[in-house]
């Protein structure tokens, strides 16, 4: 039973938004409060993304760059600059025609340097997993990918504005596909690169998966844990779904979506060819992108509050006078690592070594990281006291795909 729904509809010629915030438990696909199998969902229900079978992955610490820091300024300063060329184009038009004509211009010329950028990004990634660039030299790439589609999105939203103001130029249509085609090319993740790049953030480990179809980013940031999977086998160039069928594949992909007990609220957007989903719970919120042609999603964004659900997994590891309890994650998920001081009882700091170059520094009272890879030896000094471990982690809580149909 919906209880509360509010649709709001705009159109304008070609160009629909449709809007859905579901504001408490729905039936949907015999989704409410409970599965359809009458199991009751927790926000250890939650879904994530995958990739599929992964052909590489590693952690790497990123650290502020100043000729990358640089490079993020100048595109900033460029994207101003186009800017006022357009504006000053425009001042000193001859009409409407010649403004429809610059303004025209301006969105081919994004249009190619996005086209520029994907099939830059599908070669570095390309190239990082056949281990012809380390994994260094992939973030840095990435960074530089990002930085450019937020500068191009800034520039269309600019003029998409400019062009409401010339009679007869309708640009919203294709200013929305081009838009669509850039969104997977930022996200929390990568904001963080690029802060911590430009000295505006602290330093930490990013996790970083690639398979033949798809990407993960992931990494902990303010007590968050933040985490981007960016699928492309499941993103057309075609097809469309109405927004019905949009809200069934949605009970269906997220079970929690419209189950009162975990979501605090869903919502559904209209966007490009497919829609976007925004489920808020507890622990966190999810943005997911629906694609209207294989009605699968092509690319998601979760970010976790810290501490709000307890692992079910602990694990305690016992040595003379040390104890490590640690809550079993997924490979590249977010892992509690607490250290204990049998004499005292007490927890207390130390050094964890994960493998033979990755370094974490556990603080008293523990300290949360991202889980490693199987068959990694960890070694945990305190106090002199080394104690070795072995993490064997979790399977993800995959979202389903197929045919959507």
């Amino acid at each position: 039973m919906v209880v509360e729904s509010i649709r709001g509809i705009m159109n304008k010629g070609l160009n629909v938004i449709v809007i859905v915030l579901v504001l408490a438990s729905i039936a949907v696909g015999g989704v409410s409060g409970e599965t359809s199998s009458g199991i009751e969902l927790s926000e250890e229900d939650i879904r994530m993304v995958g990739i599929g079978h992964v052909d590489r992955s590693d952690f790497v610490v990123q650290t502020p760059n100043l000729a990358n820091s640089i490079f993020i300024d100048k595109k900033i300063i460029s994207s101003e600059f186009s800017k006022y060329i357009i504006s000053e184009g425009i001042s000193l038009a001859n009409g409407g025609e010649e403004k429809r004509e610059i303004l025209f211009q301006a969105a081919t010329e994004v249009e190619i340097e996005s086209a520029e950028i994907i099939g830059r990004f599908r070669e570095i990634q390309d190239r990082w997993k056949s281990g012809w660039i380390g994994s260094d030299e992939f973030v840095r790439e990435l960074i530089l990918i990002s930085t450019e589609a937020e500068v191009l999105v800034d520039l269309l939203d600019y003029i998409e504005k400019e062009a409401e103001n010339v009679p007869q130029m309708e640009l919203r249509g294709r200013i929305r596909m081009l838009k669509e085609k850039l969104i997977p090319f930022e996200g929390p993740v990568r904001d963080h690169l690029i802060d911590v790049t430009k000295g505006e953030s602290q330093i930490g480990s990013i996790y970083i998966a690639a398979s033949q179809g798809g990407m993960v980013l992931a990494t902990i940031k303010n007590g968050k844990y933040l985490r981007e999977a960016y699928v492309w086998d499941q993103e057309s160039s075609s097809g469309g779904i109405s927004l019905d069928e949009a809200i069934s594949r949605t009970a269906t992909l997220y079970p929690i979506a419209y189950d009162s007990k975990v979501s605090q609220q869903t919502g559904i957007m209209g966007k490009g060819r497919g829609y976007q989903i925004e489920i808020g719970f507890e622990s966190g919120s999810l943005t997911s992108y629906l694609d209207g042609g294989t009605r699968n999603v092509f690319y998601e964004i979760q970010e976790r509050k810290l501490g709000i659900v307890e692992s079910e997994s602990k694990i305690e590891f016992i040595g003379d006078s040390t104890k490590v309890v640690i809550g079993r994650s997924f490979v590249g998920g977010p892992l509690k690592v607490e250290v204990y001081d049998e004499n005292t009882g007490g927890t207390a700091p130390a050094m964890m070594l994960i493998g033979t170059s990755r370094e974490e520094k556990i603080s008293r009272g523990g300290t949360w990281i991202l889980a490693p890879k199987e068959n990694t030896k960890i070694v945990v000094e305190m106090n002199g006291e080394v104690t070795e471990i072995q993490i064997y982690p979790i399977s993800v809580n995959e979202v389903e795909t197929g045919n959507g149909n």
